[in-house]
């Protein structure tokens, strides 16, 4: 089979971004045509610190009380809506926050305190909608109204930095560091710890969930001019604590590090799992309960002094690349032998191009595409700058040393 050591299930998402997780169908008749009709006369605008939101489902004032979309609202001040058709409720969460709202009622609690609201929640078409002075008082943000521009105007910290992965929500504090995850994503945010980091500028997230409840969290800072520089944090959350943290920098390139791996192991006949970490220089190992169990010295292993990226492993092999000189390279963990393998893998006008082309940066444009496990033979792809033929499958046999070609 395919084994891919180096695992894509990630969303990741740029800083200052927002998405909201769930949906809220439900249905309103009287209401929902009423409502249509005072939010299509009405014109209203809304901002965001400044700048202009344009909502999916448009604001409406009635009877003297102007009504937001929750979900839109939601997804723009960075919290997570999910509604429960069963009980007709609605939570908000974010770091600090729980909001919790039924439909019918003009009560809600906010973090546990019950809050009377201000005029009954409405519907539109399945949009549940709240008044604006709730909103502000339970989320904390400045939301103002202007009867004569018919403007909402929002104002709100860009401090939070929220990202989402499968069936789970991270939140990040820039100034502070400080982590909060929601697993699953409707649940109430925990702070897992701080992460040791000065943050500069773009800020992005992979999160991943292993077999055995780890997450690992890696946080992208893309910063300078042209926005070349990057520093990939890495951190390894168990029972909802940080056990470990690390920093990588790179220059010009970048790629996602491996954060995961599993081996069979024979005599138990059953799978391992290992979650790695590296700050380009060591890259650590851990076993399915978050404990360190091996380090590798990268330079060492593949002979040269730069930062690496780990691009695949496995329990007898890793396969980086160093970010300087940029040739991809197999380490055998065996024997501590190491292979370049464009030399392996390419040929004529190909070859040359790997050893001497320096734009955008130096080394060959190799991808490592996984390992197929019942014959040892590792995948990389190669797209040629020399020709327009679909994208070359090599085979590198990494026991044998024998090289192929497994498609075109």
């Amino acid at each position: 089979m395919l084994f891919k050591s180096r695992v894509h299930l990630f969303v990741s998402v740029v800083a200052l971004s927002a998405t909201l997780v769930g949906s809220m169908p439900f249905s309103s008749s009287v209401e929902a045509k009423s409502a249509s009709s005072a939010k299509a006369a009405s014109g209203i605008k809304v901002t965001m610190n400044g700048g202009e939101f344009q909502s999916e489902s448009a604001p409406y004032v009635k009877n003297g009380t102007v009504y937001l979309p929750l979900r839109d609202m939601g997804e723009l001040l960075g919290t997570v809506v999910f509604w429960s058709s069963s009980s007709k409720t609605v939570t908000m969460t974010y770091p600090d926050l729980t909001v919790k709202l039924n439909y019918g009622s003009e009560k809600a609690t906010v973090n546990g305190i019950a809050k009377t609201l201000t005029a009954p929640l409405g519907m539109v078409n399945g949009s549940i909608y709240v008044p604006l002075r709730f909103l502000s008082e339970a989320t904390g943000a400045d939301v103002k109204w202007n009867a004569k521009t018919q403007t909402v105007s929002i104002s709100q910290s860009n401090d939070i930095v929220k990202g989402i992965g499968v069936n789970s929500t991270i939140w990040l504090k820039r100034g502070t560091g400080d982590l909060y995850i929601a697993h699953p994503y409707e649940q109430a945010p925990v702070r897992v710890g701080k992460v040791e980091a000065d943050f500069k500028e773009f800020l992005s997230f992979n999160v991943f969930s292993t077999s055995n409840g780890n997450m690992l969290v890696t946080i992208m800072d893309n910063y300078g001019e042209p926005h070349i520089h990057y520093d990939a944090y890495g951190v390894l959350v168990r029972d909802n604590a940080i056990v470990s943290q690390k920093k990588a920098g790179y220059f010009q390139r970048y790629e996602e590090n491996a954060i995961y791996y599993q081996y069979l192991d024979k005599a138990k006949n059953a799978w391992v799992e290992r979650t790695l970490l590296t700050d380009g220089k060591t890259l650590t190992v851990f076993d399915s309960e978050g404990k360190e169990i091996q380090n590798y010295d990268l330079p060492s292993l593949a002979g040269k002094d730069e930062t690496y990226a780990v691009l695949g492993a496995n329990e007898d092999y890793l396969v980086v690349r160093p970010n300087t000189t940029g040739f991809l390279t197999v380490i055998n963990l065996k024997n501590n032998s190491k292979v370049e393998v464009y030399e392996k893998l390419l040929t004529g006008d190909d070859l040359d191009y790997a050893r001497n082309n320096d734009v955008p940066y130096h080394g060959d444009v190799l991808e490592y595409l996984g390992e197929d496990t019942s014959a040892g033979i590792l995948l990389f792809g190669y797209d040629s700058p020399f020709d327009s033929k679909p994208v070359k499958v090599f085979t590198y046999n990494r026991n044998t040393g024998e090289t192929g070609v497994r498609s075109e």
